[in-house]
């Protein structure tokens, strides 16, 4: 994925469309929504949630749910995009967790219209999204769909990736509030928005709320004198464009020898991204059936695991990581932990990359072979020398602390009764 060439007249139609049609309309409408919610003086807030992976706001979810005034719910919704056989996976994580965290959800996966269904059964005065490309859900759950509701996104990641793609869609252009973790990220995506970016507030992310807590479980095999290492490749194996990762192809069958070679004093995770298994069912080279033994041969391994679903609690109770996630980059250092970035040509890989995308990737540990990352289990898993620890700390210090002295949740939550005009 990556930017397409820019086609000026198409792009002069795009702004005017946006800012003297699109944008008005939904500010009219905004201040409607506005009008009514404060004469009611409740509000129905819903989280439509698709991966269990990419939800980061329980403790919002959690902080507005302490305010009477709030009544929250969440709408499941799988990608359209996996196989049949990931969105039931999907459903019974999803449903599992939620089941858990007692908060009342609806599932839309079976409905022939889940955009009607959402309305008339939850009825959202305020719809968060998981994503916000377009198209992503289908034109009956997009917000386009949604004039009357007060649209926000908190993103499912922290964004490294650079480009207009990433932020130059109807969903930011037109969306009652963006919450983002970073005041870069808000500069550069001012730079891009036709709307200049009047929507962002800058809030912190509320996924790293949760690092500072305690472990709820430990989610591995418990095997006496052993290092815990994660390894979590990427989905982009086949696109060229600038997030384009090839490590999976190069370390597939190198990550499940290393697990053998270090059975006695290491166990590893298999951290996939969600959207591993589906690329791989495409790829020619895979199939189906060839991913699915991969991924079991991860599950059953004496001292290896696969995890595919949340992984807060995974990455609190681990010892380092092996990854070429731009988003993990970001937030594993919150866990003081070493961490090798894999990549062949980190030339590229940076390019793909904003301000703090580069950052990141330049405080971890390179992993351009197979050598590099068998230093990096003897000298610095297993060995304990750990020099770049002082420059992860930075790194976090400088670019990701939330703003001020509240929580990233605090802070949203802050920003919705502002914006709502509501006595705090």
């Amino acid at each position: 994925m990556g930017d397409t060439p820019v086609n000026p007249f198409r792009q002069r139609i795009e702004r005017c469309q946006y800012r003297w049609l699109l944008l008005p309309q939904a500010l009219l409408r905004q201040c409607r929504a506005v009008r009514a919610i404060r004469r009611r003086g409740h509000v129905r807030v819903v989280f439509l949630v698709s991966s269990l992976p990419m939800w980061r706001c329980q403790p919002l979810c959690d902080r507005l749910a302490q305010d009477g005034r709030f009544s929250v719910s969440v709408a499941l919704y799988p990608f359209p995009s996996y196989s049949r056989e990931q969105q039931d996976a999907c459903m019974r994580e999803l449903s599992g967790y939620f089941a858990g965290k007692d908060v009342p959800f609806v599932d839309l996966s079976a409905e022939e219209r889940p955009g009607e269904a959402l309305k008339w059964r939850l009825d959202p005065d305020i719809l968060f999204y998981q994503q916000p490309y377009n198209y992503l859900y289908g034109k009956d759950l997009d917000s386009p769909s949604f004039p009357d509701c007060l649209v926000c996104y908190a993103p499912y990641s922290i964004r490294t990736s650079s480009g207009t793609w990433v932020y130059r869609t109807r969903l930011n252009e037109t969306a009652w509030r963006l919450f983002y973790p970073s005041p870069i990220l808000r500069a550069e995506a001012a730079s891009i928005l036709y709307n200049k970016g009047r929507n962002i507030r800058v809030t912190g992310d509320p996924q790293m709320d949760c690092f500072a807590a305690p472990p709820q479980k430990d989610p591995w095999k418990h095997l006496a004198g052993t290092k815990r290492v994660i390894w979590a490749p990427h989905f982009s194996i086949v696109d060229e464009g600038l997030m384009h990762r090839d490590s999976f192809t190069w370390l597939s069958e190198c990550m499940l020898r290393f697990a053998a070679q270090y059975r006695d004093r290491v166990q590893f995770v298999f951290k996939p991204h969600p959207r591993l298994m589906s690329e791989l069912c495409a790829h020619p080279a895979w199939g189906k059936e060839k991913a699915e033994a991969y991924y079991k041969a991860w599950a059953e391994g004496a001292n290896t695991q696969l995890v595919t679903g949340e992984y807060l609690d995974l990455f609190k109770t681990s010892d380092a990581m092996i990854h070429d996630s731009g988003s993990f980059s970001v937030e594993y250092p919150f866990t003081g932990k070493p961490v090798l970035f894999t990549t062949r040509d980190l030339d590229r890989s940076l390019a793909g990359q904003n301000e703090l995308g580069c950052a990141a990737i330049r405080a971890h540990y390179p992993g351009r072979s197979e050598a590099d990352i068998a230093a990096f289990l003897d000298d610095v898993v297993l060995g304990g020398n750990d020099p770049m620890k002082a420059e992860r700390a930075a790194f976090v210090d400088k670019y990701l602390r939330a703003p001020g002295r509240h929580s990233a949740a605090e802070a949203i939550y802050q920003e919705i009764l502002a914006g709502l005009q509501l006595d705090r």
